[in-house]
């Protein structure tokens, strides 16, 4: 063990001679001398100390003085100081010692055994203290060894069960993967198959149609039993497909809402009447409920119809001599749809399954009460797809309580029936929709383009922000996947670039990125949205469905404002809206769009830059392309009688900024689009009969 060393200071070298030859004589320890307060720190600023005599009457810088500064620095606040006085010194004069950091006291003249006494005592407490401090960090370190080893140990079992578990995750993804490759080929063979499977019912349902009126003008009554018979299981037959054939379409994303505006109570009245004989059938009471200003609704029809009708049959199939009632009430910007009745009701574990596909209460439900599980499963389905929810109450023995709610006015883009959870799988798109991936890591982006490809995008790809720049002015893609983690920053370039470029900042533009601080800066630039580079596959079919990446034209709406700020806000109008806007702030930059992309409806501002309202008009006329393409103008422009009358003769509507409603702006809007998707449809399937043969459809 290292020795003690101790500080004396003493102006007086006689002194300072005294005390080194008796802590010499009678203690093993090393001394060190000072002989005067600032020659004592400087001995502090390179020696370690372990105790400091200290007298207190010396020129320039007393031991007070000393002791102040000593007990002032971090490095030696801790060390022991023993004054040295004179005996006939004052308590108070003690007492100041004492409050300066004084441990004891000795008097002049020294006595050596007294000195010699109180040194040793601090000696053995500094061994002891020194003992200690090498045992505490012996113990210490035997302890740090032993968590060590605790540590990689348990960082080898963490190691071996993160493989097991990564094992078995990916066994797990592919036997899920296989089974909903499975499941989407049914559903798509069945979508697909609708056609084939309905067209001979049909015929055989006709047939015992006509027959039995030709058994009735015959008088040939001994056929008429079986006939009806055939009509009725065909009917029935027909019903059971149809279930099985929208459930397997909603599956395979074939399922599409048409959405038109109906008076809500003309269409309850219609329900009615159509449920009525089945409800009667069982001698039940049909008791409807409703608000007298329940007013428009904005949906699918025919959806709706079927929702009602379903809930409503359901009720009467299980309730016998009972009460039905249909309740609905206009609540804000839904519209409540409650159907109750008095039957037989359902257990805790019967309702956990009700929404189930092919699922009834149990077997025996089943063989007393028929059908095939789908009505509620589809009805649940339609409800998701048009932005609302259904939910069930019921107890057993006393009856069921369904309640639908639906918004007023369903978005175009709710068309989609699968949880955010669940993984899409997007069906090959037959489209000429242009893709941009800008990347410097050559095995990611070819990785992306392939994936891409196989969808149905036309890819193009770009190893630097430069070339991605380039491709992006050429190609004027529909989509831009940006890594912004290229090196020096490039990404981010690139983004500000994109952004600031009134030609290109409408792109959808998706950032890639696995900083989660990335993540926060994407929203600030206005980016469109973010995947993680570590799971960019698993994400990127939500993504393209998400923003609608190469779908139809009929969803994508031209905003031609110069205001910055108001081409904002009107564009966030729309997309609440569920569609795609395509941004220009003057008519030359939306001449230059439509060469490119031909939208669902323009909504033009009048006093323009470069090239005004009135003359994107005249070109727009000009092209027989463009000119199919319905436009609505919303201006604060004042109109002379001249300016009216040619905007009368070829646009649909004049909205001023000043004065215009905006939900009376929205639905004009949603009818014009809705009416250019009919005609779409209605085009397409004119097109496809005369292409099956049936030319007769195109005469209608």
């Amino acid at each position: 063990m290292n020795l003690i060393n101790v500080l004396i200071v003493d102006d007086n070298k006689n002194n300072l001679f005294t005390l080194h030859t008796l802590i010499d004589e009678y203690l093993e320890v090393q001394v060190l001398e000072a002989d005067s307060g600032m020659a004592a720190l400087k001995v502090l600023t390179k020696q370690a100390v372990d105790l400091i005599i200290l007298d207190v009457q010396m020129p320039d810088m007393d031991g007070f003085e000393t002791a102040k500064v000593i007990r002032s620095r971090k490095k030696t606040q801790h060390i022991p100081i023993v004054f040295l006085t004179a005996a006939y010194k004052s308590k108070d004069f003690q007492q100041k010692g004492y409050i300066v950091g004084a441990a004891d006291y000795l008097t002049k003249p020294i006595d050596p055994s007294q000195l010699i006494n109180r040194i040793q005592t601090y000696v053995r407490f500094i061994e002891q203290d020194r003992l200690h401090k090498t045992d505490l960090e012996r113990k210490v370190a035997e302890r740090t060894t032993e968590l060590s080893k605790a540590r990689d140990e348990l960082e080898r079992r963490v190691d071996e069960r993160t493989a097991e578990l990564l094992f078995a995750k990916n066994k797990a993804e592919q036997a899920q993967k296989t089974a909903e490759e499975a499941n989407l080929a049914k559903s798509q063979f069945l979508a697909n198959m609708s056609h084939e499977l309905r067209t001979p019912l049909n015929a055989i349902i006709g047939y015992s149609e006509m027959l039995q009126e030709e058994a009735e003008d015959l008088r040939q009554e001994v056929f008429i039993p079986d006939l009806q018979k055939i009509h009725t299981a065909g009917k029935h037959l027909l019903g059971l497909i149809n279930d099985v054939l929208d459930l397997s379409k909603i599956e395979a994303h074939k399922m599409d809402l048409f959405l038109e505006t109906f008076d809500l109570a003309t269409i309850l009245e219609d329900v009615v009447a159509t449920v009525q004989p089945l409800v009667t059938k069982k001698s039940n009471t049909l008791k409807v409920v409703h608000d007298d200003n329940l007013g428009k609704m904005h949906t699918d029809l025919t959806k709706l119809r079927q929702m009602l009708l379903n809930l409503i049959s359901n009720a009467a199939k299980f309730t016998e001599k009972g009460t039905i009632c249909l309740e609905v009430q206009r609540h804000g910007n839904d519209v409540c749809f409650c159907v109750t009745d008095n039957g037989i009701g359902m257990t805790e574990n019967q309702l956990k399954k009700v929404f189930q596909p092919f699922t009834q209460a149990d077997s025996s439900t089943t063989r007393r009460y028929g059908g095939t599980g789908l009505g509620l499963a589809i009805t649940q389905q339609f409800a998701q797809m048009m932005g609302g929810t259904i939910n069930v109450k019921s107890e057993f023995g006393l009856g069921s309580t369904f309640t639908l709610s639906l918004p007023v006015q369903t978005k175009t883009a709710l068309t989609n029936t699968k949880s955010v959870n669940e993984p899409k799988n997007p069906v090959l798109l037959g489209t000429d929709a242009r893709v941009l991936v800008i990347d410097d890591d050559i095995s990611h982006r070819q990785l992306l383009k392939d994936y891409l490809s196989k969808l149905g995008y036309a890819v193009a790809v770009a190893a630097d922000g430069t070339e991605g720049l380039t491709l992006a002015h050429k190609l004027y893609p529909d989509a831009i996947f940006l890594n912004v983690q290229m090196s020096d920053k490039e990404g981010w370039r690139v983004l500000s670039t994109l952004k600031n470029n009134t030609r290109l900042a409408h792109i959808l533009t998706l950032i890639i990125t696995t900083n989660e601080e990335d993540k926060q800066k994407v929203h600030a630039m206005e980016a469109t949205d973010f995947l993680d580079k570590s799971a960019v596959r698993s994400q990127l079919a939500a993504i393209l469905e998400k923003h609608h990446i190469g779908y139809d034209s009929i969803e994508l709406v031209m905003v031609i404002e110069d205001d910055r700020v108001y081409r904002k806000h009107l564009t966030t109008l729309l997309e609440n809206q569920g569609w795609r806007v395509l941004q220009a702030e003057n008519g030359q930059i939306a001449l230059e769009h439509l060469a490119k992309k031909k939208p669902a409806l323009i909504l033009l501002d009048l006093v323009l830059p470069m090239i005004d309202g009135f003359e994107f008009l005249a070109r727009w006329l000009d092209n027989e392309k463009w000119y199919p393409v319905p436009v609505v103008v919303l201006t604060s422009k004042g109109l002379m009688s001249e300016e009216q009358a040619y905007l009368n003769k070829h646009v649909e509507a004049i909205f001023y900024k000043d004065t215009y409603n905006k939900d009376e702006l929205i639905s004009y809007l949603h009818q014009l689009i809705d009416n250019a998707s009919a005609s779409q449809k209605q085009d397409k399937t004119v097109l496809e009969n005369y292409l099956e043969g049936t030319p007769q459809s195109v005469l209608k």
